[in-house]
């Protein structure tokens, strides 16, 4: 099992400590729910869709 919320925590406090987190973009951050893009219709089938996206290799550069 995987902690998310602890590993989407780690980004955000040091980024902050490190003073690069950009205060207005967090401020304005809204949450979307499972299974809606981002403006806010359904995607996929109930069960939900994986993106068509090209997968990278792990040792990648990007």
């Amino acid at each position: 099992m995987t902690n998310v919320a602890g590993q989407s925590a780690i980004p955000i406090l040091v980024s902050a400590k490190e003073k690069i987190l950009d205060r207005d973009a967090y401020a304005r951050a809204t949450s979307i729910r499972i299974g809606e893009s981002e403006t806010g219709s359904e995607t996929g089938s109930e069960t939900g869709s994986r993106s068509q996206a090209e997968p990278v290799p792990a040792g990648a550069a990007s």
